[in-house]
């Protein structure tokens, strides 16, 4: 199939729908809301989030149901552009979507880890395609994974069982990445050469902005064995090999390890000590979301187009989110934007 064929019309609609993101000026007007209330009826009001934020009413809501309520909209954009592929395109697409499975899965693990009440999780599910009464039927641990039998979860969860409690979330959560990662890599490795090309940079760039992030935090915060950040580094970065990542994590405390990075393509994780550990994470996405502009900008006819729109429209919505809780939590402007 030719690239006109395939990607025309799901561009096309990836455009349309990226046409309906905030602009620059509607995020200088979040900012400056005195109070949720008034960001939410900004956003009902000013924006394309009418409908989506139809059945919240600006006096009587929650957080958490605004954050839901936009995590579902996210993945109905997803599933609007998966009609438009086929084969292993699709494939790739679905793989996409399974990562909020994940999730859900890992809302799940945490809830029994903490004693609460399973009944709960229901009203915070993102991806519906699992059987989650079912699942909010588990007594304890041991049968929420029963309850997994028959898909991949349950043959990596299972083992955990015997792990020790202070470290058996934080392991299961890892090997569930884990597996999303590597069927990512598994699905982009048969697109077409082009394609194959361009997103295997991107997810070889995100593989090495998370294991950098995996190492720092694991040999800072949580003193594990370089054996142990080997073990649950992911494989196939773009410019962090197996070699390069073993030396990393035998790196002897993270002085080191930023020792040996500040100088490389990644050293912006590290050149400032003060805020490193704020805002690490929001480095990581700002690099990623500034490279799918760079992507954009050199765009054919290929799955960049479509992959572009859902990358921004998460980002968006970690922004919204992001937002709203700094605004909760009365933070000035020029804090919220840093």
């Amino acid at each position: 199939m030719s690239n006109v064929q395939r990607f025309s019309a799901i561009n096309t609609k990836a455009m349309s729908l990226e046409g309906r993101l905030l602009k620059k000026k509607d995020y200088d007007n979040l900012i400056l809301q005195k109070n949720v209330v008034d960001f939410i009826s900004y956003l009902k009001n000013q924006t394309a989030y009418k409908e989506v934020l139809e059945t919240v009413d600006v006096n009587n809501y929650r957080v958490e149901e605004v954050e839901v309520i936009l995590r579902r909209h996210m993945v109905k954009q997803y599933k609007k552009l998966t009609h438009y592929l086929t084969g292993h395109y699709k494939k790739l697409f679905n793989v996409v979507l399974k990562r909020f499975e994940i999730e859900d899965i890992k809302l799940y693990l945490r809830a029994i880890m903490r004693n609460e009440d399973l009944s709960d999780i229901e009203d915070l599910i993102i991806c519906s395609d699992m059987d989650y009464m079912k699942l909010s039927g588990s007594k304890n641990l041991e049968d929420f994974i029963e309850r997994l039998k028959g898909k991949d979860y349950y043959r990596l969860l299972k083992p955990y069982l015997e792990e020790e409690p202070n470290k058996r979330l934080f392991y299961m959560e890892m090997v569930l990445d884990r597996l999303y990662f590597n069927e990512l890599s598994n699905e982009t490795a048969k697109l077409d050469t082009e394609d194959r090309i361009i997103l295997g940079e991107f997810l070889g760039i995100n593989k090495d902005l998370l294991n950098l992030q995996w190492i720092y935090r694991g040999i800072k915060f949580y003193k594990d064995s370089p054996e142990e950040l080997v073990n649950y580094a992911l494989l196939g970065g773009h410019k962090l090999n197996y070699a390069k990542i073993k030396a990393l994590c035998y790196s002897k405390n993270e002085d080191e390890l930023i020792a040996k990075m500040i100088d490389s393509q990644y050293g912006f994780l590290f050149d400032n000590k003060e805020t490193l550990e704020i805002f690490m994470e929001r480095r990581m996405q700002r690099y990623l979301y500034f490279l799918l502009l760079k992507f954009r900008r050199q765009e054919k006819l290929n799955i960049i187009g479509s992959m572009v729109y859902i990358h921004l429209l998460e980002y968006e919505t970690r922004d919204i989110i992001s937002i709203i809780e700094a605004i909760k939590y009365k933070m000035e402007p020029e804090v919220i934007t840093k």
